[in-house]
């Protein structure tokens, strides 16, 4: 995918429904593809995931920011 088309529709509206059906169908054809067996099968490969915690149980560790998206309505 290296574009992505932006609409802006009403919500419920028949357009929005087709969205959401051809959005649906993507992630089915995706699930079911051989890139996706790939991908699940390297996963179960990797093993369980390891976490420092010393870092979260540092007191003078730095402290790090994190963005936070607003999301506001858009007008059609």
């Amino acid at each position: 995918m290296n574009e992505i088309e932006v609409i802006a529709t009403a919500w419920g509206s028949e357009l929005h429904k087709q969205l959401i059906a051809e959005e649906h169908a993507a992630r089915v054809a995706y699930r079911n593809s051989p890139e996706a067996w790939e991908e699940a099968r390297r996963m179960k490969e990797a093993g369980p995931l390891k976490i420092d915690w010393s870092l979260a149980l540092n007191k003078k560790s730095p402290t790090r920011k994190t963005s936070i998206y607003v999301w506001s309505e858009m007008s059609v």
